[in-house]
């Protein structure tokens, strides 16, 4: 019987994943704020695909048999995007790509080169103030050595504050645009995952209450 009652717990937990998954991971939800105090939130498609390249960066200070920086980068599909940025409701398409370099990173060094992860969208918003917004764009410029990880995960920022390393840039239907620094940029962990989480950690209450003395999987 106890080996039932677990089996059918394990049946139902990878059943909740399943279902959470498919109902919840649809899109993934950032959060950033500016150093002036605007927040904001967006959404981009998680289904969207990469087109993942890779070459070689040289410079005639090093030989290039010698000192080449190899990198990778990837660039998305048009994603549908929706959000909020202050008081403006927006909605378009966005595009995301990164670069990271590769170890040796003397060429890179060399010249200054830094990876990068972008945000492009090209959106539409209700009138605020006699104008709507039309772009949006996030720039996370890092120093060549850093990880850039994947390519939904934006880099924690190198220095927040540099408004040239980490910045914003919005431009509205009047033809004006603004621009500045940013303070945050954030994945916000997706509904499926906390869902699962809070299952599994039910289902290890249930079954710490059901059997008092278990100590590990071995003895079901």
């Amino acid at each position: 019987m106890r080996r039932l009652a677990v089996r059918f717990l394990f049946l139902v937990l990878i059943l909740t994943f399943g279902f959470s998954a498919s109902l919840f991971a649809n899109s993934i939800l950032y959060t950033f704020s500016t150093l002036s105090g605007t927040t904001g939130s967006f959404t981009f498609e998680d289904s969207t695909p990469f087109t993942i390249g890779t070459g070689v960066f040289t410079t005639n200070h090093f030989p290039e048999s010698q000192f080449p920086t190899p990198y990778v980068s990837a660039r998305s599909e048009q994603s549908p995007i929706s959000g909020s940025f202050g008081d403006y409701l927006f909605s378009g398409t966005a595009n995301i790509w990164w670069n990271d370099f590769q170890s040796p990173y003397d060429s890179a060094l060399d010249q200054g080169q830094q990876d990068y992860w972008i945000l492009h969208s090209g959106v539409s918003s209700q009138m605020v103030l006699g104008k709507s917004l039309t772009f949006l764009g996030l720039y996370d410029y890092k120093f060549a050595r850093t990880d850039m990880g994947t390519s939904f995960l934006a880099p924690p920022p190198g220095d927040v504050g540099d408004i040239v390393d980490f910045q914003w840039l919005a431009e509205y239907s009047d033809g004006t645009h603004e621009s500045g620094g940013l303070a945050s940029l954030t994945l916000v962990p997706e509904p499926s995952s906390l869902l699962l989480l809070g299952f599994g950690l039910a289902g290890l209450i249930a079954l710490k209450k059901k059997f008092p003395n278990l100590k590990s999987c071995t003895q079901l």
